[in-house]
C-alpha cells in the first residue's frame, strides 16, 4: 500500500522521492535515474508510469560514485 504526495510516496513505511526530485538532488538526468532504477542499482519503485526512488539509496549511490571518482584521480 502506498500514500501518494506530489513529489514523494510512502511505500511499506519507506519514503520514496520522485525521479525528478532525485535528479534535482543529485544533478543526474531523470533518464539516468530511470536507468539506475530499471537495472536495480538503486532502491526504486514504479508507480504508474513514474519512478520513485528511496532517498537514502540515491544518496548512497552518489556518494559511492564521488568516492570512486576521487580515488581514480
Amino acid at each position: 500500500m502506498y500514500k501518494s504526495m506530489k513529489d514523494h510516496v510512502l511505500i511499506e513505511g519507506k519514503e520514496y522521492i520522485s525521479s525528478s526530485r532525485a535528479a534535482e538532488i543529485t544533478k543526474y538526468s531523470q533518464d539516468y535515474i530511470g536507468q539506475l532504477a530499471r537495472h536495480g542499482t538503486i532502491d526504486a519503485r514504479l508507480v504508474g508510469r513514474s519512478w520513485f526512488v528511496e532517498r537514502n539509496s540515491i544518496i548512497r549511490h552518489l556518494e559511492q560514485y564521488q568516492k570512486s571518482s576521487l580515488s581514480a584521480t
